[in-house]
């Protein structure tokens, strides 16, 4: 299983001829019926993703026991019952998040456009981008994530740069999905091809708070606590001579909010593990607000000395 699957994982912009094998049948029948619930009023959407969710709690023990070992860590002083609570509201979130994506991917303008209830400091990305300056438009890995370039989308143009996907028919239909949706996906390894861009005036969509061991990477503290971050941003920045905008994005309620910062002065400081400690500093402040979204399930902590998951 592991070499086919290696096999697969290398073949170059698949097609459909290659994607219809049985292997791929049950995931083809999930997207479909996914494709068909998005559909449904959102508020049905988000109580039916509350329930997969609640099913993911029970059927994924490994994610379960990784995002508690991560809210533990980051959240010392709380207590048991407080993390086994935010434990549970993070799997009900991610079952969301299968709705938000096929939302991101199928839904219209239309039905996509009502749920973004308020967006501040659009101005600040909307000036950079009428003086032709390039923009790194900087995010973390929630929740919702991917509903958020469906939300800004309609306000300023990007390109999303994206981690790509083992199994290919999900990096077929992700890639297509933000094709359709931005200007351009770009893998999360082609650096060369984000600094064009940037030079050029263009702004990138680009999140990179997930652990990272390889070149360009120090332990930096996340919520007190030391944890394997790439420090590429600095040096996208400094290559792309480009202004680096943070964004969030936060599901409330039956709709959601975006938060546009202000570019980021003295920016990049030539201190590339104080400029990603900046970073993870305002991820912390995001994660305060919707703690339940942030992706906890994710091994954050991988690669840190005396950490065990």
């Amino acid at each position: 299983m592991g070499r086919r699957w290696t096999r697969e994982r290398r073949i170059k912009n698949p097609t459909l001829k290659n994607l219809l094998g049985p292997r791929f049948w049950l995931l083809w029948l999930g997207l479909g019926l996914l494709r068909l619930l998005i559909m449904l009023p959102f508020p049905i959407q988000l109580a039916i993703g509350r329930v997969a969710g609640r099913l993911l709690y029970h059927l994924a023990p490994k994610r379960v026991s990784v995002a508690r070992r991560n809210i533990e860590h980051c959240f010392p002083e709380q207590s048991a019952k407080q993390h086994e609570q935010l434990t549970r509201q993070h799997f009900e979130a991610l079952g969301i998040a299968l709705f938000e994506t096929g939302l991101s991917w199928w839904g219209s303008d239309r039905k996509i456009a009502p749920l973004l209830r308020e967006i501040n400091g659009l101005e600040h990305l909307q000036a950079a981008q009428a003086e032709g300056k390039g923009v790194i438009l900087l995010c973390a890995h929630f929740t919702d994530l991917e509903i958020a370039s469906r939300m800004l989308l309609p306000h300023a143009s990007f390109a999303a740069v994206y981690r790509q996907m083992n199994n290919p028919l999900l990096e077929y239909v992700t890639a297509a999905g933000r094709n359709l949706h931005t200007e351009e996906a770009i893998p999360k390894d082609n650096i060369k091809r984000m600094i064009k861009l940037l030079r050029s005036g263009r702004t990138i969509w680009f999140a990179s708070d997930q652990s990272y061991k390889k070149k360009n990477s120090a332990l930096i503290d996340f919520f007190g606590q030391p944890a394997r971050t790439a420090t590429v941003v600095p040096m996208i920045s400094r290559a792309g001579k480009a202004l680096v905008i943070p964004f969030n994005i936060a599901r409330v309620g039956n709709g959601y909010r975006i938060d546009i910062l202000a570019p980021w002065d003295r920016y990049p400081s030539g201190d590339d593990i104080a400029d990603t400690r900046r970073y993870n500093q305002v991820i912390e402040e995001q994660i305060k607000q919707v703690p339940e979204q942030y992706l906890w399930a994710h091994k954050r902590f991988k690669g840190t000395p005396g950490f065990k998951y």
